[in-house]
């Protein structure tokens, strides 16, 4: 018993002369101390004074901070906003292959203008011959295939290119017919070929290791994208997303960008096209080690909802509010409708 109490007696009083070391050491007066307030102890000296005879010239002030005259200060308190983060799925050089119920595409960086050139290299090295190429529409035709191997049909196919829904990058569909007429179809005739298709175009462009050269062809558009930040400059509408894109394509567009955004998805409703959501700002302060071990509550939630409505058969305008009817800060709303933008393709 007497040789534990000494131990423990033994550590208590190093322990005490670590402590006094440590706030020796850093304490207000120790020996680090903290320099970064002293400037605001800086007091003008005495113009420094020449012996008779020694010139002043190369002493005087050469940048002199004129006074003001009549000083307002803004009204307010100026908050500097954090920058948003680039969204990953934009300018990633990527090739990627989007299906949407029965149907696939290819979404690549780079305009029209750039793709254009890679697909009639394309065609040219996997053998199909070329009916009819329109720049100005963005339409490959090819022409018929004769079957190979019995019981095989006749095909051909049609690309077509379009600007993706963010500046700079491309969609190519593809059409397959099936014996038909000189008609082409609204819809493949076999999903299955085109599926094979779109993931052959897509390895061939993500072999390649340069872009390609803009071609005077497949001129038809602005460069401008499918998808603006608008309104909320005095009108009816509040700042708002604008997509040009049909509503079921949109829709679903939409319900990925807000998981791959950070967004929890409470509800969804497609018969009133709107999203309940809760989301945690990533750069809020996280809570401790403690409020995670036991549990406490994430003070920075917030609840939204996203309403999307139908403009055209081919525009939808998404909308962002609180759920509760609280009137949502235009600057809150521009950060979060942007960072939806950054993940809508």
């Amino acid at each position: 018993m007497s040789t534990f109490m000494r131990s423990t007696g033994f550590r208590l009083t190093i322990v005490s002369l670590g402590l006094a070391v440590l706030s020796g050491c850093f304490g207000g007066d120790g020996m680090f101390r903290d320099r970064g307030q002293d400037y605001r102890q800086a007091k003008l000296s005495a113009p420094l004074e020449l012996p008779p005879g020694v010139s002043s010239e190369t002493l005087d002030d050469q940048y002199v901070v004129p006074g003001i005259q009549a000083h307002k200060p803004l009204p307010g308190k100026f908050e500097i906003q954090r920058p948003e983060p680039l969204a990953k799925n934009v300018g990633t050089a990527e090739v990627k292959i989007q299906t949407l119920d029965n149907q696939s595409w290819i979404l690549l960086d780079g305009d029209p203008n750039q793709v254009w050139p890679r697909m009639r290299i394309f065609l040219g090295r996997a053998g199909l011959e070329i009916a009819n190429a329109d720049g100005k529409t963005a339409i490959i035709d090819t022409q018929w295939r004769d079957p190979v191997g019995d019981g095989a049909s006749r095909e051909r196919f049609r690309f077509r290119l379009e600007e993706g829904v963010h500046k700079g990058t491309s969609e190519i569909h593809v059409l397959v017919q099936i014996n038909g007429n000189d008609q082409w179809p609204d819809k493949s005739d076999d999903f299955k070929r085109e599926s094979q298709m779109v993931r052959v175009v897509a390895q061939y462009l993500a072999d390649q290791d340069t872009a390609g050269a803009v071609s005077i062809l497949a001129q038809r558009s602005d460069g401008k994208g499918k998808i603006f930040i608008e309104g909320g400059d005095g009108g009816l509408d509040s700042r708002h997303l604008r997509l040009q894109l049909p509503l079921d394509r949109a829709w679903a567009a939409l319900g990925l960008a807000l998981v791959k955004a950070g967004f929890e998805i409470e509800d969804d409703r497609r018969e009133v096209n709107k999203y309940w959501l809760i989301y945690t700002d990533p750069e809020a302060e996280q809570p401790g080690w403690f409020a995670r071990t036991f549990g406490a509550r994430r003070s920075n939630l917030s609840r939204y909802v996203v309403e999307m409505k139908e403009v055209g058969p081919e525009e939808a305008r998404i909308y962002l509010n609180y759920q509760k009817g609280r009137r949502l800060r235009e600057d809150e709303r521009e950060k979060l409708l942007t960072r939806i933008m950054g993940y809508l393709y």
